[in-house]
Parts: structure tokens; sequence; C-alpha cells
């Protein structure tokens, strides 16, 4: 309980009498004491002390109205005059001065040392501090008996509000609520996942191996507001918990699926593997594949709605339930993957029935990932397609060996020549319209022409390799 004004005058052995001060005055809180005899207190004053003083250097009215008013102006709780010593009585200047300033007066009988009253004071406010000390833990061990009752995230949070007196929620960076006592509580989730927050309420991070993954919140608290770092601890403890669990969960899943789409094991053996998962042969299904600059986050994301996820060399794939929103899903991905400023790379593939429809909307997904940052839909599956997905075809390696002397001119003369080469395949060979898209004259064309047969060994005019140069133009890119 907080020691207030009313306390310390009501202790018979003190024998302390309010001179002067509005009622309410008693309930101010006293923080500590502070016995001075200088004119100036001000910097030792952190606010809320009872000050002590006999007035041995308030001799003159001036004097002791500049006293008091300095002691106001450090938010004392109240004025304590030593009477007997100095003075025989308060100084009329002084009553006066701490009336206008609101300030309250307590008269020190000689026969009361300052000692008594401070060791009161003393006594009274560190009995206090230690009440609370021993509330907190208290408080701490409800807590961790909660979250470790088998109920989990939602134990700890009813807890929490218990404590608290006000409403408590922990809620993910998808804006996901993953805990909230009581269950009819509302809450505005876009204004504290955009840092709008309302004054009434609190929303501290929560933060897993240094990356904020959630939000504790909680309105205005009536009381024992101390214990929010600690909650805030063990929500960050169940959070790491639950992301251990489902990193491993993604790797189990990853390699079931790179099985699958390796051609490692058939579509029996792929389904009864991917049952725990929740995915079953005979329902829809459609895969969401995404990349960042920073792959290693992948495996410690949140889970997402509606989807079983897994990690596959550098992507998250996410494979959702029949009929779930493709788009809506890919744009949260891509809003949390794109928290840190990475440039996200994700792919939509086509809803399909069975193991094989599984592994064929996995290539869409992939292939549309390839084309650039942001959200890209499936296009049309093509041969070289499928070769280009595949890590069984060294395409990429045969594709560099055969571009790296157009690359290497390129890079040594700041030539054009992979941008030549890409546009004449585009054009289906037609150097009028090569000329126009890249604003040179058409000899230059044929010039640079020359130029790639010459580097590459290869013939434009024949069929065979302008179809391995440009799977190897599309192996470049697909690559980049």
């Amino acid at each position: 309980m907080t020691l207030r004004l009313a306390d310390v005058l009501a202790d018979p052995d003190l024998g302390l009498r309010l001179v002067d001060g509005e009622p309410a005055a008693l309930n101010q809180p006293v923080r500590w004491c502070a016995v001075t005899e200088l004119a100036d207190p001000r910097p030792f004053l952190a606010g809320g002390e009872l000050v002590l003083t006999t007035g041995l250097s308030q001799t003159t009215v001036s004097s002791q109205r500049q006293f008091v008013g300095r002691v106001a102006e450090g938010r004392a709780a109240g004025l304590g005059f030593g009477v007997g010593l100095s003075h025989p009585a308060i100084p009329d200047a002084t009553l006066a001065a701490a009336r206008s300033l609101r300030l309250p007066v307590i008269e020190i009988p000689y026969a009361t040392p300052f000692i008594a009253v401070d060791r009161f004071v003393a006594d009274r406010v560190l009995e206090e501090q230690y009440g609370r000390f021993a509330d907190l833990l208290d408080e701490h061990d409800t807590l961790a008996r909660a979250l470790l009752s088998g109920r989990g995230l939602g134990a700890l949070i009813e807890s929490l509000h218990q404590i608290l007196g006000a409403p408590a929620m922990v809620l993910d960076l998808y804006g996901r609520v993953l805990a909230t006592a009581p269950v009819s509580a509302a809450w505005p989730v876009e204004q504290i996942l955009s840092a709008a927050r309302a004054d009434a309420l609190t929303a501290i991070p929560v933060s897993v191996e240094n990356t904020v993954v959630a939000y504790l919140c909680c309105r205005r608290p009536r009381r024992s507001a101390d214990v929010l770092p600690y909650a805030v601890s063990l929500v960050g403890l169940e959070l790491a918990r639950r992301q251990a669990e489902l990193a491993g969960r993604r790797r189990l899943a990853g390699q079931v699926l790179e099985d699958l789409v390796r051609g490692t094991i058939g579509a029996p053996e792929a389904a009864r593997r991917l049952a725990p998962f929740g995915i079953r042969p005979d329902d829809e299904h459609a895969l969401i594949v995404a990349t960042v600059d920073t792959p290693d986050r992948l495996i410690s994301s949140p889970p997402l709605p509606f989807a079983t996820t897994a990690v596959l060399d550098d992507c998250l794939l996410a494979v959702l339930e029949p009929g779930r929103p493709a788009r809506e899903v890919a744009r949260q991905l891509q809003a949390y993957l794109g928290r840190r400023g990475d440039a996200v790379r994700v792919g939509i593939g086509g809803w399909y029935t069975g193991m094989n429809g599984l592994r064929w909307s996995y290539y869409e997904a992939h292939e549309a990932m390839t084309r650039g940052p942001g959200i890209n839909e499936r296009e049309p599956m093509s041969l070289s397609g499928l070769l280009l997905a595949s890590d069984d075809v060294p395409l990429r390696d045969l594709a560099r060996d055969l571009l790296r002397p157009l690359f290497d001119f390129d890079a040594a003369h700041a030539g054009s020549l992979v941008a030549t080469l890409r546009a004449y395949l585009d054009a289906d060979g037609s150097v009028t319209t090569v000329a126009d898209r890249l604003i040179v004259h058409r000899n230059t064309v044929r010039y640079r022409l020359e130029q790639i047969e010459r580097l590459t060994g290869r013939s434009l005019s024949r069929t065979a390799d302008r179809v391995q140069l440009w799977l190897a133009l599309a192996a470049a890119r697909f690559d980049t």
C-alpha cells in the first residue's frame, strides 16, 4: 500500500500536526524524506519527498517565500517545519506562500527529531517495496505455472488478464490473434501493426532471436504493470518453442515434397508421408513458392493461415488447403517476408488434385517466382519450363558455360551482346525489329550477331543452335 501524508500524520509517536493544507493533500504519496537547510533544495529533489527543515537560513520574509516556492517547484509531497529551534512557530510568510501554492505544511514539535520522521517514512517505503517484490514473485510464479499447465499461451494470457485487471492479447505479424482474454475483447489490429497506438493501449514487441515476431498488448492496466516485462519473456519462450516445432515440421514436409518433386518417391508413398501434415491426395491443392535475399530467415517465419508450409532449398513452400484464397495468402507472405526490406519473389501455382497435381503446381509456382520481385501468377507450363525446374538436368551449368564468352565480352567492353541475342531470339530472327528495339543501326545488329556466333561457336541460322541459345538465356534469367 502506498505511503501517504495522512499515514505520516496518523502515527501517534511522531506527534505531527497539519497546519495548512487542503483535505485532498493528505492523499499525496510520500516517496522519501529530504532534510535540508539550503536556500534552494531543488537540485536534490526528485519529486514526492516530504521536505523537513527548521528554517535556519530563512530569516527574512523574502527568503521564506522563496524557499516555499522552490520546494513546490521540486514537486515535493509536503513541507515539514520543525519548530522550537530556529523559529518558535512556523513563519506566517511560509504559511501564506504554501497556501497559495497548495503545498501542505506539517508542524514537527521540538520533541520529535527529524530522524524519527525519516525512519518512519523509510521503514514504510521499504515495507511497501518488499511487499510489492513479494507480490511480483507470486505473479511471476502464477504466469510460469499457467504457461506450463499444458494450455500454453491461452492460459498465460488469461492469468495476465487477471493480474493486470485489464484485457490482454498476443498478436502475430500476420495480424492473427494468438491468444486473448477475455475472448470478447476487441482489438485495433491494423493500428497495432502500423504502430499507430491508442493512448489506452500498450503494445510491447516480442522477439525471438533478435527478430520481432509478435506483440503483447493490453489495455491500460489497473494494477501490477510491473509484471509485463516478465510476461513478454514468457511469451517469447512459448513462441520460440512453437517456431522450433514449426521449423522441424517444415524440414520434414520439405523433405517429402523434395522427394516428390525430384521423382525419388511415387505418389502412394508421398501421400502416406504427407498425410500427417493434413495434405490428402483426394483434395485439390495449390502451391505458393517464395524466396528472399536472405533465405535463412524462411525456416523461422510464422505459420500461414490455411496452409501447410515447408522449406525446400532456398524457398518457402505453402500448400494451400482446398478453396483457400491463394492471392490473399501470397500477399500475407510477401508482407511478412518483406518487413526487413528484402526483395520478395512469390509465385502462385494452379489448383490440382493428387500428388502429381501437387508436383505440377510446384513447377508452375516455382517458374512464376523466377520472373522477378512481387507476386507472380502462373503461366501455362512449357517443356522448357519443366527442364528449367528440374535439378536433375544440369541446364544451368551448361547455360553458364555456353554464355560465359558473351558475358565476359560485355563486362570487358561494356558491350550488349547478351541483350542483342535475347532481342534477336524474341524477335524471331528479325534484324530490323532488333535494331528498332535497341535503337541501333541494322549493320550494328549484324556485326554483333557475327561476334556472338564467333564467341559461342554456334550458328544463328541453325534451328538446333538457336534452341540451345534460347534455353541458355532462359536458364540465365531463371538463375538471377
